[in-house]
């Protein structure tokens, strides 16, 4: 019986290279993330620390990190801010609509987004001398349609070899709530609502160097019977949480690890393939588009169709991305550095979606796991015909929403009625069975 592989399988070991070419922006050295308000795009450069002290010393041709805005639309550079010392890499700061919270080892620096101004350059403190903090999520509220910070989740270690913390922050009262140890070198938060509109906490743990031993743990700060911890492998380095689903990449596994956040489980891995040195670094979905866009040190953005499994293709950045963000339709990357080097770049290249993923190469038609959703029709490539094949439909909870048969003649599923989400469909036959998760928008 053959098996395919569960999950929309992004099958990134063929791909093909679009021919368009981005516009460029030009940056500080290494830029490493942007963040995106209103009409102004913000972009963090961490200059060239050549030494590695943290200390910008411009007689030895050292360059300082950076903090400049465009506009969003112009691309017109509107200012820059020579910042003091360079910043952690990873690079995790709090940010939100009005706030820029930066870790400066054991404190955090607070600064006013709009005019890029330090208010506090020592907001909170951790006790311990020796804590280094490694990020920052700002929890938000809406406040008469206006978005208010709340509370700032920390992770913090004193070591690389042992379990780090997560804390939480008040900023209302500006005194601690809460703090549990979690694991190894944590470099990564988000926080999401579980199914039962409680408010948890994912923190990505990358482990230690070479020990395999990288995780996701989940903290849900009003019941710890709800903490969750779950193996990922080797060298985790970013995720994001779409739709109940976290997406971690794996840099030493080179791999994206897909965690099922409702159902509390791990799902197989998807290659990137990429190897050696120029693994993936971050993840974005156009939810939109459904499409996911990986950024890697093979100095290109590889696409997979969140949808249906298929490979897009790649785009060329010239240049090893980092960072990445979807801006008015088009694709902001960072190229932290030079490609095939790596010596800092001074570049974003912005691709305009509409052109750049208007063409579909599809290398990877395997019969029976082929699939697409027109409309409310869920449609899948059976590997015979003249038989019937039996389906179900799975929701976030675990729940069979649709069950039933169809002639493998007219191999598709009705999902008229059921709410946009992702959902798990298997497909079983006398011969031949798989499952996919797919995204449902009606």
């Amino acid at each position: 019986m053959k098996k395919a592989a569960y999950l929309f399988a992004l099958f990134f070991s063929q791909y093909v290279l679009f021919a368009k070419e981005p516009q460029f922006l030009k940056t500080g050295l290494q830029p490493l993330a942007i963040h995106h308000v209103s009409d102004t795009v913000h972009v963090f450069c961490n200059g060239n620390d050549i030494d590695f002290d943290g200390i910008c010393e411009p007689g030895d041709g050292e360059k300082p990190a950076m903090w400049l805005t465009y506009n969003a639309n112009t691309y017109e550079l509107l200012n820059y801010k020579i910042m003091d010392g360079y910043f952690d890499i990873p690079f995790r700061p709090g940010l939100s609509s009005t706030r820029l919270y930066l870790p400066r080892r054991n404190t955090i620096e607070m600064y006013e987004l709009s005019s890029q101004t330090l208010i506090d350059s020592s907001l909170f403190t951790l006790p311990n001398p020796s804590s280094n903090i490694t990020a920052i999520h700002v929890v938000t509220t809406k406040v008469s349609g206006r978005e208010v910070d709340m509370a700032l989740a920390l992770s913090h270690k004193t070591s690389f070899t042992e379990q780090g913390y997560m804390s939480l922050y008040s900023l209302i009262t500006r005194q601690p709530l809460f703090q549990t140890q979690v694991g190894i070198n944590p470099q990564m938060i988000r926080s999401y609502y579980n199914l039962q509109s409680q408010l948890e906490f994912a923190i990505l743990c990358e482990g230690t160097f070479g020990g395999k031993n990288s995780s996701l743990q989940i903290v849900n700060i009003s019941d710890t019977t709800k903490a969750m911890i779950y193996g990922l492998g080797d060298t985790g380095n970013y995720f994001l949480i779409q739709d109940q689903l976290a997406l971690t990449v794996m840099n030493g596994s080179h791999e994206i690890i897909p965690v099922n956040l409702a159902t509390k489980t791990t799902l197989p891995a998807i290659s990137v393939g990429t190897s050696g040195y120029d693994g993936p670094r971050e993840i974005i979905v156009d939810s939109l588009k459904s499409l996911v866009y990986v950024s890697t040190y093979a100095s290109d953005v590889r696409i997979g169709s969140f949808l249906d499994g298929s490979v897009i293709g790649t785009l060329n950045p010239n240049g090893k991305p980092e960072g990445m963000a979807l801006i008015n339709n088009s694709l902001w990357v960072c190229n932290a550095f030079k490609s095939g080097d790596y010596a800092p770049d001074t570049t974003i290249a912005i691709f305009p979606l509409d052109e750049s993923t208007s063409v579909h190469a599809d290398l990877n038609h395997r019969t029976g796991e082929a699939i697409s959703i027109n409309g409310n029709i869920y449609r899948f490539d059976p590997d015979t015909h003249g038989e019937q094949v039996q389906y179900n439909v799975i929701n976030t909870k675990g729940m069979t929403v649709l069950r039933g048969s169809v002639d493998s003649n007219t191999p598709q599923i009705s999902f008229e009625g059921l709410p946009i989400g992702l959902y798990v469909v298997t497909i079983e036959s006398p011969d031949y069975s798989f499952s996919k998760l797919v995204l449902f928008r009606p």
